[in-house]
């Protein structure tokens, strides 16, 4: 199901975001790290994406 973007702010490269809540590696994400929109610079996962 598609949710408002949303991305790791503890992240490593490649940086990416998220917009699915069936995205397994975007439920890994805790709340406390988790930071909503689409920064620059960052891709859409491919897991979201498909």
């Amino acid at each position: 199901m598609k949710v408002a973007a949303y991305y790791s702010t503890v992240d490593k490269p490649p940086y990416v975001w998220h917009d699915d809540s069936n995205c397994p590696t975007g439920k890994q994400i805790k709340d406390s790290d988790k930071a909503y929109g689409k920064p620059a610079g960052y891709t859409h996962c491919k897991d979201c994406n498909a």
